[in-house]
């Protein structure tokens, strides 16, 4: 999102977008456009970028006598229109990685009427990769345990969210670092036979993505029923084939041995 800024007097006004948004990885734009007027010349557009320090850092100045000179530090990564024209100072900045996000300075001067200045703000959105990692074991008979937990960092932070017919409680953790949020969403229940094989959707939203991303993890429960031993009701005296079932439903499936 974009709004319009203008800067300037009866002297002329300097167009630019205020805020700029990209994607990080891509490439951006940043507009300076200024409005000469009559027996009024553009000498030269400068660019600049704030640093931590609160001082500017040259970025690039266009010449329309002389052509377009780009600083070291972003040779090759910015660009500036082609052909050049005096009253339009616009820069393509390539492959914005996140140290460029700030805020830059268009700085026009003219003669005779003087130098003239605008603000963009750069903002660069980091999409999240997010992990979906599992818990502990769940155990039915055991209190409330970690079923799985989520992760994503980006910038801005992401919102992480849970899908599940599954009854459980959701706590989320927040971590803020230089440019970037982490966001750790863990997932627990009371573990019960009725949740084995039972899938656990983390939902995960961000204003890069188009659609939401989702990752499933099937939950898978320890249980054991009771034992029952079936076939002894209707033993005789002399009964051919006679026959004891052991039954037994569980999660692993149970093994079997037989004492007397």
């Amino acid at each position: 999102m974009s709004f319009l800024s203008l800067t300037g007097c009866l002297a002329g006004i300097v167009r630019t977008d205020n805020d700029v948004t990209v994607v990080l990885g891509l490439d951006v734009s940043l507009t300076c456009f200024y409005e000469a007027q009559e027996e009024e010349k553009v000498t030269q557009v400068v660019w600049s970028k704030k640093v931590l320090t609160g001082q500017n850092m040259q970025v690039a100045i266009l010449n329309p006598e002389f052509g377009a000179h780009i600083t070291k530090e972003y040779d090759g990564r910015v660009k500036e229109k082609s052909p050049l024209k005096p009253q339009d100072g616009t820069i393509f900045l390539k492959n914005v990685v996140q140290a460029d996000e700030g805020v830059y300075h268009c700085r026009v001067y003219t003669f005779p009427k003087g130098t003239f200045e605008a603000e963009v703000v750069l903002k660069v959105l980091v999409p999240p990769l997010p992990t979906l990692n599992p818990g502990h074991p769940l155990v039915e008979g055991e209190g409330l345990t970690l079923a799985a937990s989520c992760t994503a960092e980006g910038n801005p932070a992401p919102s992480l969210t849970w899908e599940t017919e599954v009854p459980g409680k959701n706590t989320s953790h927040t971590y803020s670092h230089a440019r970037s949020a982490s966001v750790t969403s863990e997932f627990s229940v009371v573990p019960t036979r009725n949740m084995h094989r039972k899938p656990l959707t983390c939902v995960v939203s961000h204003p890069v993505f188009q659609q939401e991303k989702r990752i499933t993890y099937v939950l898978e429960v320890e249980y054991l029923a009771d034992v029952t031993i079936q076939g002894h009701e209707h033993w005789f005296v002399g009964k051919d084939d006679a026959a004891l079932k052991c039954v037994c439903e569980g999660h692993p499936t149970p093994t079997y041995t037989w004492s007397r």
